[in-house]
């Protein structure tokens, strides 16, 4: 082999050294695998490659999750610092909480997802700026766009029922801000605690003669049992709208007005993007939510289940789930 070959062998050699040490590897971090929660994922993935962080030649990526199981998130945040990252994706409040406590490593910045308040959380000091180690993007909801849109579904509406954990901070800044909406438009909220997916029958069935609707909020232990909820729910000609969208259960529910789970990790990836170009999580502000980041939908079989009409005002509407 002569000079001039072994020298190009060498420099394609070290060209390939430097790309490699230029790939930055993200850990995302997950509570569970649940169909909203992934979608999280891949819209951050999906705008990570938008933004130029091709996966296999800017970035790679690595995905643990709990399980839904609280005791293995100090595993599961362990397997991911010894990963020694350029960042981390935390999807779910409780993770979050745990991150920030939980990797030692202050020098890993950290960026939340599918996180409702992360101020009442702890997460992030005030909605002007991150920390010194975390922001990311909210999940802060609209409820008085839920409620008007309630009321476009079941016109004369006058009480919504909800499900709710209260050892959950994302639940009771939902219940908060429910309430508060419910007061401005002249709906009752009724709220009901659940602490377990087994309780959720018996919590549902509670409803029957109290409330017009059930509408189910964020919350974890309820978002993993929705079937089940569901299935009471019709069990009690009861309509039945949720905060997250699922084409599984369109026929099963009334409705949706949800937060858009994949935009929500576009947002968490404009903010990867510019912390990985240098800038400290502490001066990017946490996202909230526009109009634009949530999604109607009424189900035409969901509101046939429970003996109700579409209202002629709906019956032209994009918002139809047929």
């Amino acid at each position: 082999m002569s000079f001039k070959t072994l020298r190009l062998a060498a420099a394609i050699a070290l060209t390939a050294v430097a790309a490699q040490a230029e790939t930055k590897h993200i850990a995302i971090a997950s509570f569970g695998e649940h169909p909203a929660l992934n979608q999280v994922a891949e819209g951050f993935k999906e705008r990570m490659a938008e933004l130029g962080h091709a996966e296999g030649t800017a970035v790679s990526y690595s995905f643990n999750h709990a399980n839904f199981d609280r005791t293995l998130i100090p595993q599961v945040l362990a397997k991911v610092e010894a990963e020694k990252p350029a960042l981390v994706l935390a999807i779910t409040t409780g993770l979050n909480q745990a991150a920030v406590r939980g990797i030692s490593d202050k020098s890993i910045p950290i960026v939340f997802a599918s996180v409702v308040d992360p101020v009442v959380a702890g997460i992030v000091p005030d909605w002007q700026h991150g920390s010194a180690t975390s922001t990311g993007a909210s999940m802060m909801p609209d409820f008085d766009a839920t409620l008007a849109y309630l009321k476009q579904v079941i016109p004369g509406i006058k009480a919504v029922g909800t499900l709710f954990n209260p050892g959950e901070d994302n639940d009771a800044t939902n219940m908060e801000l429910l309430t508060k909406a419910g007061e401005k438009a002249g709906i009752r909220i009724v709220g009901v605690p659940v602490e377990a997916a087994a309780d959720l029958p018996q919590r549902v069935q509670s409803f029957a003669g109290q409330v017009d609707a059930v509408f189910l909020i964020q919350s974890n232990v309820v978002q993993t049992a929705v079937p089940i909820v569901a299935q009471v729910a019709q069990r009690i000609r009861m309509p039945l709208f949720n905060s997250v969208f699922s084409p599984d259960l369109k026929d099963q529910l009334a409705g949706f007005h949800a937060i858009s789970y994949r935009k929500n990790g576009v947002h968490a990836a404009d903010i990867a993007d510019r912390i990985l170009k240098g800038e400290k999580p502490a001066d990017n502000a946490p996202y909230v939510p526009v109009a634009g980041d949530f999604d109607s939908y009424v189900s035409v079989k969901g509101m046939e289940a429970v003996g109700l009409p579409i209202p002629d005002a709906l019956k032209d509407s994009p918002w139809l789930l047929k």
